[in-house]
């Protein structure tokens, strides 16, 4: 909850949590305030019932499709990377409508309620604490070929110094600000966890771990736009997505590096390649190292946990289950909660 100067007002998880379908078409039912709603894009329409915009609007946790309505006096135009506070209502077949009363800035938001941004803004908590243990565990990296290129992969000079502050996902996983670094920082994590207790681990070269689960997903830097916190794909993206992108980032910067072994050139290019697990989830090859299937598997993990506290995030207080997830093709079962703690909003 955002305070203000006449109570406090709900963000989009908040009116996500406390939704069921008996406020069907009930106007601001949370506190009967108005919502605060970052914008994230925005596309005017000529309907029958006149001009609306399809927006995608949210906060630090969710973003949701939105109608924008304009017809009625008051009602202003949603303006993308702006915070929207607006009469909004749901609805279970047709969603989240809103109108807006009026527009900020993420400085005029921040002058209005100190402490909104964080609620609103789509970025990481803690991002000096990923920053410090990524070079922590690119410090340990033993064998030189390997450390000199994770060096110089995020270097300031390097082919991606936006490393740490790229979102891993448009919309399902970690879609947030130092989202990417965040993701990647957790598989390796991941991985090396399950290499301590795997009968493997003496074959398990743990330098290829690291690089090749930090940087497996290297080509989001390009393949996303950041521009207003949308998230959409890049021109890039688009004409050859992550995989592609980042296997030629990598691949560009070992040839800079005199005497790289082919070895650990292919097997660093093969997780890469294989991160995704099956070709018809876009990996050309499937995992066929050790390595390449821990970082699949943690990869996999990652996300789908991510999405599931996401998902969790926006059930209604006391529910056993999430709302239907596009990601999972399901609702999510929670179990019992009546012992959940208030959330922080």
């Amino acid at each position: 909850m955002i305070d203000g100067k006449n109570g406090t007002y709900p963000v989009l998880t908040e009116i996500l949590r406390k939704y069921d379908t008996s406020f069907d078409r009930i106007e601001n039912f949370v506190n009967s305030k108005q919502g605060f709603f970052f914008i994230f894009s925005s596309k005017r329409v000529e309907g029958s019932r006149g001009p609306y915009y399809d927006c995608i609007v949210g906060d630090s946790r969710n973003r949701i499709d939105a109608k924008a309505w304009i017809s009625e006096q008051g009602c202003l135009e949603p303006v993308i990377g702006n915070v929207g506070l607006a009469d909004y209502l749901m609805d279970d077949r047709y969603g989240l409508s809103i109108k807006i009363r009026r527009l900020f800035s993420v400085d005029e938001m921040e002058n209005y309620s100190s402490g909104s941004i964080s609620q609103l803004l789509p970025v990481v908590e803690d991002p000096e604490r990923i920053v410090s243990e990524v070079r922590e565990l690119i410090e340990s990296v033993k064998d030189d070929y390997l450390k000199a290129l994770a060096e110089k992969l995020i270097s300031e000079d390097g082919p991606c110094p936006d490393f740490f502050e790229a979102p891993a996902a448009k919309m399902y996983h970690h879609a947030r600000i130092g989202g990417l670094a965040e993701h990647s920082l957790s598989v390796v994590k991941y991985a090396l966890a399950l290499t301590e207790v795997s009968g493997s681990r003496e074959n398990i070269d743990r330098d290829l771990i690291i690089t090749g689960g930090l940087f497996h997903d290297i080509g989001k830097t390009i393949s996303y736009t950041t521009e207003s916190f949308e998230f959409d794909y890049s021109d890039e993206g688009y004409l050859e997505e992550h995989i592609a992108i980042g296997a030629r980032i990598i691949e560009i910067e070992i040839s800079k590096i005199k005497g790289f072994p082919e070895e650990k050139r292919k097997t660093l290019i093969h997780i890469v390649l294989s991160h995704h697990g099956e070709l018809q989830f876009g990996s050309p090859v499937t995992p066929k190292t050790r390595e390449a299937i821990l970082i699949w598997l943690c990869d996999n993990l990652d996300s789908k946990l991510d999405s599931f506290e996401t998902n969790a995030s926006t059930a209604s207080k006391g529910s056993k289950w999430t709302a239907f997830s596009k990601m999972f093709q399901s609702r999510l079962y929670l179990g019992e909660r009546e012992n959940e703690k208030e959330s922080e909003f």
